[in-house]
């Protein structure tokens, strides 16, 4: 459970770290109990604060989870900057994996009904994550004589939707039935090797 530091002065209520660690709390219910247990109330009650204490900081609960999409699109950026990818298949593949290690927080990413999209900064990570998956696809687009905007959609749609088939443990079935020797990241490679063969075919 993620506790903080709390003290009271004569100036009231003090905390030295209140943003972080109401992050830290929303991010820890998000991945065990998943969105819908993302109430206001049952975030700051397991930092030990009350629910007024996150206005200083993010207004309300959409500004709160939006500031948490936001932390995501800046750590799906990182994953696919550090993950030696050097071509499109390995910044398709770091997406997905993203997805696999953040099942809760990728999901909350993309739910236009519980952030907002317009905020300046998720906007702006949201597009750095984008501007960089589609760098690869935009490329192989205009080799073979497309705007890149459409290989992008094309890329994007393909490795999101093998995304949420694999947090939802949709590809289970289809990884034990294709090779019993094989594993879920040997089949992921595989299909976006497939990908690659049916774009160039």
């Amino acid at each position: 459970m993620v506790r903080a530091t709390t003290e009271r002065g004569k100036e009231g209520y003090h905390h030295g770290n209140l943003r972080v660690a109401l992050l830290a709390s929303a991010r820890e219910m998000l991945e065990t109990q998943g969105v819908g247990a993302l109430k206001l109330r049952a975030i700051t009650r397991q930092v030990g604060v009350s629910p007024m204490a996150v206005a200083p900081h993010f207004g309300n609960l959409c500004g709160l989870l939006t500031a948490l999409a936001t932390q995501g699109f800046e750590e799906l950026a990182h994953a696919i900057k550090t993950g030696k990818a050097r071509s499109l298949k390995d910044a398709g593949l770091a997406y997905i994996y993203f997805a696999i290690r953040n099942p809760g927080l990728f999901t909350l990413m993309f739910r236009g009904d519980a952030i907002d999209r317009s905020d300046p900064a998720f906007a702006g990570a949201a597009e750095d994550s984008f501007a960089l998956l589609g760098a690869w696809a935009g490329t192989s687009g205009k080799a073979a004589g497309f705007a890149p905007q459409i290989a992008e959609a094309v890329m994007w749609g393909k490795v999101h939707g093998l995304a949420i088939l694999a947090i939802d443990g949709l590809l289970t079935p289809l990884v034990q039935v294709t090779d019993p020797h094989i594993d879920l990241e040997q089949f992921l490679e595989q299909a976006l090797d497939y990908m690659k063969a049916a774009a160039s075919g």
